[in-house]
């Protein structure tokens, strides 16, 4: 393999310069850049100094122009790099985003539109002794759409200008295979990207090549049983041949199974061999908080006349993943997920792609983003249709640490034409090179045909489209419904398929069966009181929730750097540039409700601090009163991360500094914990263990006031199995005033944390405002342990400023004492105190 991401050189011409004028461009000698691979083209030009930022302040409308140029790519390589004794030597250019015509020593190898799989072309036939040299012109492809085109769509395709986003989105991505998100979306901007944003690099083969390695699991048990299946290519056109194999499979340096064959009959083309391996004592693959993450180690090798071929050393976790959708009454069927065949309860949020410039995204990035979710406590993560089938890091890193992919297929609020037969064959291509792709990770749990296609142009709930679906004219449904399910069947038949999210019943969104996106009585609701009341959520009925949100502010440090120097002003056009679309004023309606009036009027850093409380009510609430359902079997905020800075959905921003909320949904999604909600006049405690061992705790529940001097507490004990949600006791509410005091349940353990019973908004409590004790603060390496407590009742609780914490902004019982580390504090100093929002 030749690696050729090094070394190129970009060069910017009029849009009209096609590739027809390849020769005039390439005899430019001036106005290059260097540059590496992966590169949007505004790295480079960045760099140089031609553009700003363009996720600063309001600079993204300063390089719109870059969308209405044509971009080249230019590499030189030498030949001594190549061995020409290989059948054939084939060019991989990962990440053409998106329309690109390439060139190997002046001739024309072909176009690509397609940035969601790679050009392979062999090029052993062009290669010349010395330098070669590979051009590649690449624009946006939204050049190629017309009105003609989107007429054939009914112009069926979201866009933000009905929201207040004007300046976001654009009708002609539905015909681009593109990162659909970087035209501009509710939670961001235009910035259309435009590059090779993958790498790029010669692979040669001789006599054979090992095209394919496929593991699934056929019985997650203490004596696993796994299917291996080899594709490997004879390059003889005519003749058969001899060949071998080796499949070796280890675990914590001890091999566990090895099968090898020297005679295997290969004939020209495809060869497809199966093996059926048998593992003692296995060791299987659970999801975060249910289990641990043990990860064996694949080797395969074929070989065929002196010729030998090494699939890449793969890291695979035996398990099974089902979904049971079996009736529960009536019309309502479960939607739950079994993992080696026992129940998970699906928790965490939906991933986007981690910038608008997505090239730039570093692996240490992803790295910070998973190791957050995990701290989190999430085990899935839904990979939303607008932005990209990931990096293989992003896949690695969810097998490594447990975290469930619910995968879309990228597609997004549009109609699509699969009426044309030439986009068929572009998603089909792109469907089989993912699926083949993903199918080994342990981590995918789902795909899914695409993100609210189904539920956005049915003529029943949105008739405005005027789209009537039919087999001739199916805008997009053929892809989700037929083609994605031949694809899933051919090549991961064990992988579990969903048409679209939302998706299940009569219609999307139907809260019988499936999983539905919660937007409509909630955040995007038109009536501010659905927008801004948590204890709504105790309403839904659904069986699994996928989406839905909330927004908030970032810290105070992240609002500075996005806005770049410029005023800290809410009012201006530019702190609204980058809030989300849908806000319209919700955050300071909000705050209103649960704490102090004229939110307008807060300094920014209380508007900070209330507002992230806020947002932290509404995810932490939320996600309690889901899991807290009987019948309910997942839920997913939206969003967990971010693509730049904003007043938006996020709990982990985009220069990775956690948001308020991020504490109250750590807290929520705790892998054991209590919860409590009135039904019908009674209390009911709920007990949550997802671990792999029964949770047994004493402690004391009952009715306490706020100021601590009025206790009737009793004795109790509790026990959970492993992997079970259960309701522990149900009993009539008391007859006391709930604005003095509250429900509790004190937990005999400094691991599982103490539960009361929100009956109102903070500002109709009572809550005498607190003092908070420290009563220990030592050094533990650079981080710090500190453990607190109040006599009363402390909201809020929290240490000031921009601090990583084990827990942060969380309310204190009377009496409880709590500890928690702030990492990385060393010998700052700290000041921890609790909100008391009575005298503003």
């Amino acid at each position: 393999m030749v690696n050729l991401n090094s070394g190129w050189q970009l060069h910017e011409s009029r849009l009209d310069v096609d590739k027809n004028q390849w020769a005039s461009v390439l005899a430019q000698k001036e106005d290059w850049y260097d540059c590496s691979l992966p590169a949007d083209v505004r790295m480079p030009l960045l760099e140089n100094g031609v553009i700003r930022e363009p996720l600063k302040a309001d600079y993204c409308f300063e390089s719109e122009w870059i969308e209405k140029r044509a971009w080249w790519f230019k590499k030189e390589f030498d030949s001594a790099e190549v061995d020409f004794d290989d059948d054939i030597i084939q060019l991989i250019l990962e990440g053409l985003d998106s329309r690109a015509d390439i060139f190997v020593n002046g001739n024309y190898i072909g176009t690509h539109v397609s940035v969601h799989y790679p050009f392979v072309y062999d090029i052993k036939g062009l290669l010349v002794e010395g330098t070669n040299t590979i051009l590649v012109r690449v624009t946006t492809g939204l050049e190629e759409v017309t009105d003609k085109d989107l007429a054939e769509l009914n112009y069926a395709v979201c866009t933000e200008y009905d929201n207040g986003g004007k300046y976001r989105s654009d009708k002609r991505r539905a015909f681009v295979r593109r990162p659909q998100y970087t035209v501009g979306w509710d939670w961001g901007p235009k910035v259309v990207s435009c590059g090779i944003t993958g790498g790029a690099r010669l692979e040669g083969h001789r006599q054979i090549a090992l095209r394919e390695v496929y593991v699934q699991t056929v019985e997650a048990a203490e004596t696993a049983k796994l299917k291996i299946m080899l594709n490997i290519e004879n390059l003889g056109f005519i003749s058969s041949r001899t060949g071998a194999y080796k499949i070796r499979i280890s675990y914590d340096g001890k091999t566990v199974y090895e099968r090898s064959c020297s005679d295997v009959l290969l004939t020209s083309g495809y060869n497809y061999i199966e093996e059926e391996a048998v593992i003692e004592n296995a060791q299987l693959w659970w999801p975060n908080g249910y289990g641990s993450q043990p990860l064996y180690d694949v080797e395969v090798e074929a070989s065929c006349n002196g010729a030998t071929e090494h699939w890449h050393k793969m890291r695979y976790g035996i398990r099974t993943i089902s979904i049971d959708t079996s009736v529960i009454s009536g019309e309502d069927r479960k939607f739950e997920f079994l993992v080696n065949g026992k129940k998970v309860f699906c928790k965490g949020g939906n991933w986007i792609p981690n910038d608008f410039i997505y090239a730039r995204v570093t692996d240490e990035k992803y790295r910070a983003l998973i190791d957050e979710a995990i701290e989190a406590n999430f085990n899935m993560l839904r990979i939303w249709g607008g932005g990209l089938y990931e990096r293989d890091l992003f896949y690695e890193l969810c097998d490594e640490r447990g975290i469930m992919l619910w995968h879309d297929f990228m597609f997004a609020c549009a109609t699509l034409p699969d009426h044309r037969q030439q986009f068929r064959e572009e998603i089909r291509r792109e469907f089989d090179y993912q699926t083949k792709r993903l199918r080994n990770h342990c981590s995918l749990a789902l795909f899914c045909g695409s993100n609210e296609v189904h539920w956005l142009f049915n003529h029943l709930d949105n008739p405005r489209w005027g789209i009537e679906f039919s087999y001739e004219h199916a805008y997009g449904m053929s892809l989700m419904n037929i083609l994605a399910k031949e694809i899933i069947h051919a090549n991961c038949p064990s992988v579990a398929y969903w048409n679209s999210s939302p998706y299940g019943g009569e219609r999307p969104n139907d809260n019988s069966l499936g999983d539905i996106h919660h937007w409509n009585c909630a955040f995007m609701s038109q009536k501010m009181e659905e927008r801004i009341e948590a204890k709504d959520y105790d309403k839904i009925g659904a069986k699994f929730v996928s989406e839905y949100g909330y927004v908030g502010p970032c810290c105070r440090e992240t609002i500075e750097e996005y806005m770049d120097g410029q005023p800290l002003d809410r009012s201006s056009k530019l702190w609204w540039w980058h809030s989300n679309v849908f806000e319209k004023g919700t955050v300071h309606t909000a705050i209103e409700k649960n704490y102090v009036d004229h939110a307008d009027e807060l300094p920014l850093d209380d508007y900070i601090t209330y507002g992230g409380l806020v947002h932290g009510l509404m995810y932490g609430y939320s996600l309690e009163s889901m899991k807290f359902k009987e019948h309910c079997y997942g839920g997913l905020i939206w969003m967990y991360n971010d693509a730049w800075g904003e007043v938006g959905w996020t709990i982990i921003d985009y220069y990775l500094r956690r948001k308020i909320p991020f504490y109250a949904v750590k807290r929520s999604l705790a892998h054991r914990k209590f919860a409590m909600r009135v039904v019908d006049g009674d209390v009911i405690l709920q007990g949550i263990n997802d671990l792999p061992e029964a949770m047994e705790v004493t402690g004391r529940f009952g009715w306490i006031s706020f100021d601590g001097k009025e206790q009737e507490l009793r004795d109790v004990s509790f026990r959970v199995e492993a992997g079970e949600r259960t309701y522990l006791l149900r009993e009539k509410l008391p007859q006391k005033d709930f604005t003095k005091g509250t429900m509790v349940l004190y937990v005999d353990s400094p691991e599982i944390a103490n539960a009361w019973l929100r009956m109102d908004d903070m500002r109709k409590l009572a809550v005498p405002e607190a003092e908070v004790t420290c009563l220990e603060d030592r050094r533990e390496g650079d981080d710090r342990i500190i453990r607190v407590t109040c006599n009363t009742f402390a909201h809020a609780v929290h240490v000031d400023g921009n601090w990583k914490c084990s827990d942060n902004y969380f309310d204190l019982l009377p009496g409880e004492e709590k500890t928690f580390t702030v990492k990385d504090a060393r010998e700052n100093a700290l000041t921890v105190s609790a909100v008391n929002w009575q005298s503003m």
